[in-house]
């Protein structure tokens, strides 16, 4: 990382101190706290001592003097207690800022742009990097004022006692930052590079273990467990590069404030012994002053050394921040935003004419010159091959894609329209169920707190959902777990649905929502999407004969093109590559099982 980088890093974190003003206030002052109750401690302690030997008072007499001592014991140690807190309260409150920053953004670049990623790579982005930064906010930051604050009111202390000690506190602490800024730049370094290679290696092992499966069907588990340890170790080195840096720069720095300490030892010896007689401002050196001077001498390199310490904070957070800052910074790409509303009817009309949309980022087209028509409440069914721009398709829909061309919805232009108007009359289910970690009715509700019990039920009902929260212990209350963990992929997707129906949309927006389910879940998802859609205009993306047989018109995809468009049926007596796909589903069928084979009979009983 150049210097002019790492500086626009720094100063990007700095700029997100002002979600923790307060608390960093917090933390700094009582710093400064702890501070004077440092020198208080040195004061009576050396008073007490130098009252003892040389007056030779009564014990006594000493006894406020050892009252104050543990008097300023407890404020520091209350002190101390109250930084601790007020600094983690500073990170995370930096954190949870940081993270509302990278979800908006997220949520500003769309599924599509999103989807270009690996998940791994998102949640080392969203939860280990920023995870770096707390110690940065909670320690380095506020350590940046109180090593030179307390050293500070020690020197202003220090002086009318002794201003030879006070010239050699002042000539010896610059050493302690130097050494640890040299030891720092590359430590920064080394944590750039390791937080790279934990991205690579987190993107790396979660790919391979969702798609675990697929590697033993085609004999690769070997070779990947072999490229996910290479990864691993590659980690492990850059680990370790880190960690060498944090001990020699810990090293370093408790080396040069152990020589400045005994520095000061040195001359506070030689002096009583009478070989030096300077420094005392014309008087004798006391016992006072030397132990008072003596006690001090640690606290106030102890701010320096801390700062060493955290400095190590300070790499992490700018090998972290790179990644935040250079992300953040993305340019996002340009989506439909109006300010129109769109008007309020049963279902929408839809007219597209030479639509046009251009992968974020490059020059490679997805959709190219796509025309065609959907009528209010008519069912649109969208097939072709993987990678055909289905989806494509549907994410211009959702707002979520630029476009040229025309795109009208009830003859006002998608990109017209308010965008969160317009999502809020969409109904979005895909192929995999997206379930939060909450109860049923949490998951049905999701955002519309007004929902009542009788209309979750409902929807519930409507989508064939009812009899499985009817066998959960606790009903709608039921903890679904993490990623619906309770429940099966039909029984998941029926809940899904249900969300789905509990909404009020003109347009509906199918993924293939019955790819993954079985015969049984399969037919209950299908009868339930078939009643809530009916007067709706619908688009679906399906590879299912029943589905397309049921729908109004066909729309094939080949490579972002239009390569038919039509009535199914009428479709499917010519020869045109909507036929063909028909005939390979017929023969996907009769390589099936009897359920399949059954679900062919009922697509030739509809015809």
């Amino acid at each position: 990382m150049n210097k002019t980088t790492e500086r626009e890093v720094y100063r990007w974190l700095r700029s997100q101190k002002q979600a923790a003003g307060r608390w960093l206030g917090c933390v700094m002052a009582l710093g400064i706290g702890n501070g004077l109750m440092i020198i208080a401690q040195a004061w009576f302690l050396a008073t007490v001592v130098h009252s003892l030997a040389m007056d030779g008072q009564e014990r006594t007499a000493v006894l406020p003097y050892l009252g104050g001592f543990l008097l300023a014991s407890l404020v520091r140690a209350g002190c101390l207690m109250g930084r601790e807190q007020a600094g983690f309260r500073a990170g995370q409150a930096v954190r949870q800022q940081v993270r509302r920053l990278l979800l908006n953004r997220m949520g500003q670049l769309g599924p599509a742009a999103v989807g270009q990623r690996p998940a791994g790579e998102w949640l080392t982005l969203l939860l280990e990097q920023v995870e770096e930064l707390q110690d940065f906010f909670s320690r380095y930051l506020p350590q940046m004022t109180l090593s030179v604050a307390i050293p500070l009111l020690i020197l202003a202390v220090a002086l009318p006692q002794n201003w030879a000690v006070t010239l050699i506190f002042l000539g010896t602490a610059p050493l302690i930052p130097l050494f640890m800024i040299l030891v720092g730049i590359k430590a920064a370094d080394a944590n750039r590079r390791n937080f790279q290679a934990l991205s690579r290696l987190s993107s790396h092992f979660l790919d391979r273990l969702q798609g675990l499966a697929t590697l033993r069907l085609f004999n690769r588990s070997r070779q990947e467990k072999a490229m996910v340890a290479s990864a691993a170790e590659a980690f492990r080195v850059k680990t370790m590069q880190v960690l060498r840096l944090a001990f020699l720069s810990s090293t370093v720095l408790e080396f040069f404030a152990s020589v400045s300490i005994a520095l000061t030892a040195l001359y506070l010896g030689m002096s009583y012994l009478g070989y030096l007689n300077f420094g005392h401002w014309g008087g004798e050196l006391t016992l006072f002053t030397g132990l008072f001077l003596l006690l001090l001498a640690p606290e106030f390199y102890q701010p320096l050394r801390e700062l060493g310490t955290f400095y190590h904070a300070r790499a992490q957070a700018i090998g972290a921040g790179d990644r935040l800052m250079h992300f953040l910074n993305e340019p996002v790409p340009q989506r439909p935003e109006g300010g129109l509303a769109c008007p309020a009817q049963p279902a929408v009309e839809i007219v597209c004419d030479r639509l046009t949309v251009q992968a974020p980022g490059s020059d490679k087209l997805l959709l190219n010159q796509l025309c065609f028509t959907v009528a209010t409440g008519e069912h649109l069914a969208i097939v072709g091959l993987s990678g055909a721009g289905k989806s494509t398709l549907l994410n211009v829909f959702l707002g979520f894609l630029d476009y040229q061309g025309t795109l009208k919805i009830n003859g006002i232009e998608l990109r017209e329209l308010n965008p969160d108007h317009w999502r809020r009359q969409l109904t979005w289910l895909g192929q995999n169920p997206l379930l939060v970690c909450g109860s049923v009715r949490d998951n049905v509700r999701l955002g519309r707190h007004e929902l009542s019990d009788d209309a979750i039920n409902k929807a519930l009902q409507q989508a064939h959902a009812d009899e499985i929260v009817a066998n959960l212990e606790q009903g709608l209350d039921t903890s679904l777990g993490e990623a619906a963990s309770r429940l099966s992929v039909g029984q998941a997707q029926r809940i899904a649905l249900a969300r789905a129906i509990a909404r009020s949309a003109q347009l509906v927006l199918l993924d293939e929502p019955t790819a993954s389910l079985d015969h049984d879940s399969e037919r209950l998802v299908d009868d339930g999407i078939r009643r809530y859609s009916a007067g709706k205009t619908v688009l679906m993306v399906t590879h299912r004969p029943l589905q397309v047989q049921r729908a109004d018109r066909v729309l094939v995809l080949d490579g972002g093109k239009c390569i038919a468009y039509g009535e199914p049926d009428a479709l499917r007596v010519q020869d045109g590559p909507f036929a063909r796909l028909w005939h390979s589903w017929e023969q996907e069928l009769d390589d099936m099982t009897p359920l399949a084979t059954s679900a062919k009979k009922g697509v030739t009983e509809h015809a």
